[in-house]
């Protein structure tokens, strides 16, 4: 199997043997993923039976990291052994028929490092599958073991979609060019798209749309959950000759049929990564979020051609957020070793840095759509002080201070969205009607469900911390410092109004539309975390109590107390109630990071009851990387057991929040 050292260590956790393997409901509960470095991805179930719009074998980033497009959709291998044909591919039909059933043959699955690994045994032959990708051009490669004669014949399903989309086959089928190794497929009216694919055997044309595909999870979200894919072409292999298949997909025809190893390349990027982070002999969970995180940093194409760095905010359907990029980035690239990927991405966000606002999410077409985030300028700024901390390069932190300075002259002043400084009390208020500024930031049609308009409590925790920033790095590079002081001071004074005595804990919101909001939420844990700085241990102490109590589950955080008339236990059903539960219960892995910073504020890290919580979620989190998205960490959580894992299979602040936490062990102090 050609497995280094380190991946025989990282696979222990995300194996899977044929008793989970040939259950279709196991193997289409867990899926797995490829990222390309560019913003485009694979993804599918472990069985292979699509359940998702987004299952496919090549999305390529058109305008990357966005505009991704399915262009392979599937590939379904045959293999005659003595005469009799089997299947190893799974699909579920629109009339609810499975067929084929090849989920039955299949043995194990794991990931080795990066790379899916599928095994089959059929009539006493094992075959394997391995899938790389890379920067558009993907790469399989089957292995058939021993010397029996085996016919292997693969369908080759292609499709021509935005992956939000879905597509059927009543449109016009694409032209195939097909060149005995080669094929080359032509969509009609998409310059651009075309795909090339190389293989090893034998083509033939098929030309033939496959319709109905079943897909369960766009049901269960209330979507169209029906598509179809065009069957290109097929090739046949002797294996007489040879026991390795490989084929290779991609629009760049040179480097398909270049063929390059993939495989060998995913191999050298696991081993590189591990080295950068200095995890090569460290923990099989350690080492599984180091490759983990890899896959979220990602090339970002403006539109005058300048390449810099991004992180995307979640696989499979979110593109780059301005708000989760800031929280990621200490996680995924200062504790990974990545500091010049961090650089670029600071450098991507301070361009379009603009009245002291950065966007909040760039779309499908790759623009800075919207810059309703009151909490990315601020998060911006720790980002900047925990990535100087590490680099000590002075030049570019010279080059990024004015975007820091602007930030913060601006929320003292005044900007967008009633974001601005109360003199009063020296807190930070933001919001007006109709919008989401903060993290909580879910909208059904025009109704913002926690719009937390007022004064956040995590916003003015934010608003203190980057005060303490500024003035430090502002004295490093001998600019004036005491105007960010007294302000922090001021703000530390006006914080104490949160503080509410009746639940012990902090407000989540002050001088709201109808006054000071008292739900018990997690978002006061950036609050915790600064005492006591910012609130007295005493005080720190019971709010944390409270919180640990009332919204601590396995592998997350809640949103809201259970006994809030509020509260949604479940994640289910269609749009408006799933967004309408998504901050009102729902639970988030990202929340554990600010979670271990608080328990860490208020008992230090030789406190015994910090050591407990800090090994009893990181054995939940190797458990976790068995399921949902195999080797990463869900978006969020069911608030109530057994806290099913939904949204996206792969989030960059979960998985950065774990490798923060893993660095609580062994990193020195964040700058204060």
């Amino acid at each position: 199997m050609n497995m280094t050292p380190e991946s025989t260590t990282t696979n222990r956790l995300t194996s899977l043997n044929a008793g989970v393997c040939t259950r279709l409901d196991e193997g289409e509960s867990r899926e797995w993923l490829l990222a390309d470095g560019m913003g485009g991805y694979a993804s599918g179930t472990i069985s292979g039976a699509p359940t998702r719009r987004y299952h496919g074998l090549l999305f390529d980033a058109f305008s990357p990291p966005t505009d991704r497009r399915l262009l392979l959709h599937s590939v379904h291998e045959r293999v005659t052994i003595d005469g009799m044909r089997h299947e190893l591919d799974v699909n579920r039909w629109a009339d609810g028929t499975i067929a084929p059933e090849g989920h039955r043959l299949l043995t194990s699955f794991e990931l080795d490092g990066r790379t899916p690994l599928w095994t089959w045994c059929v009539d006493g032959v094992e075959i394997t599958r391995r899938f790389a990708l890379d920067r558009g051009v993907l790469e399989v490669e089957w292995t058939i073991s021993g010397t029996r004669k085996v016919d292997f014949e693969c369908v080759v399903l292609v499709s021509q979609r935005g992956h939000h989309q879905l597509i059927t086959g009543e449109q016009s089928p694409p032209s195939v060019e097909l060149c005995h190794d080669r094929a080359h497929i032509l969509w009609p009216s998409t310059e651009g798209a075309d795909l090339h694919v190389g293989f090893d055997g034998t083509g033939e044309l098929i030309g033939d749309w496959w319709k109905g595909f079943l897909l369960t999870e766009e049901t269960a979200r209330g979507f169209p959950d029906l598509d179809d894919a065009f069957a290109a072409c097929s090739f046949k292999t002797d294996t007489t000759h040879t026991r390795t298949i490989r084929m290779h997909a991609g629009r760049d025809g040179d480097r398909v049929q270049a063929r390059p190893d993939l495989l060998e390349k995913a191999r050298q990027d696991d081993a590189t990564c591990l080295k950068r982070a200095g995890a090569t002999s460290s923990s099989a969970l350690h080492q599984r979020l180091v490759i983990a995180a890899d896959q979220f940093m990602v090339e970002r194409h403006d539109t005058n051609g300048h390449v810099g760095r991004t992180i995307i905010a979640g696989y499979p359907w979110f593109t780059d957020w301005g708000r989760d990029t800031m929280i990621s980035l200490p996680g995924l690239a200062l504790e990974t070793g990545c500091l010049t990927e961090a650089t670029e991405i600071l450098r991507t966000f301070a361009r379009v840095e603009h009245d002291g606002l950065l966007p909040n999410v760039f779309d499908e077409s790759g623009r800075a759509s919207m810059d309703n985030t009151v909490d990315a300028p601020l998060l911006f700024i720790e980002a900047i002080a925990r990535w100087h901390a590490m680099s000590g390069d002075d030049a570019v932190l010279a080059e990024l201070w004015p975007k820091i300075d602007s930030i913060l002259t601006h929320y003292q002043t005044g900007t967008a969205y009633g974001i601005g400084l109360d003199p009063k009390d020296g807190l930070i208020h933001a919001g007006e009607q109709g919008l989401q500024l903060t993290w909580m930031d879910a909208k059904v049609g025009n109704r913002v469900i926690t719009p937390r308009i007022g004064k956040p409590v995590e916003i003015n925790a934010l608003w203190f911390r980057a005060l303490k920033r500024a003035a430090v790095l502002a004295q490093h590079l001998g600019h004036d410092h005491a105007e960010f002081e007294s302000q922090a001071k001021a703000t530390r004074k006006g914080f104490q109004r949160f503080l509410n005595p009746k639940t012990k804990c902090l407000f989540d919101v002050l001088d709201g539309p109808t006054g000071d909001d008292a739900s018990i939420r997690p978002n006061q844990l950036f609050a915790i975390a600064e005492a006591p700085d910012l609130i007295s241990l005493e005080s720190a102490g019971d709010a944390l109590a409270v919180v640990t109590r009332e919204l601590l589950v396995p592998m997350g955080m809640r949103t809201l107390d259970r006994n809030d008339p509020g509260f949604k236990g479940r994640y289910e059903g269609g749009p408006e109630e799933r967004d309408g539960a998504y901050h009102e219960g729902t639970a988030w892995p990202w929340l554990l990071g600010p979670y271990i910073a608080a328990q860490r504020a208020v008992g230090g890290l030789q406190d015994e009851e910090f050591k407990k919580t800090v090994d009893t979620v990181l054995q939940q989190a190797e458990e976790h990387l068995g399921v949902a998205g195999m080797g990463s960490v869900s978006e969020i959580l069911d608030a109530l057991a057994p806290n099913t894992p939904r949204g996206c299979i792969a989030q960059a602040w979960s998985v950065a929040g774990l490798l923060e936490i893993i660095g609580t062990r062994t990193t020195k102090d964040t700058p204060s």
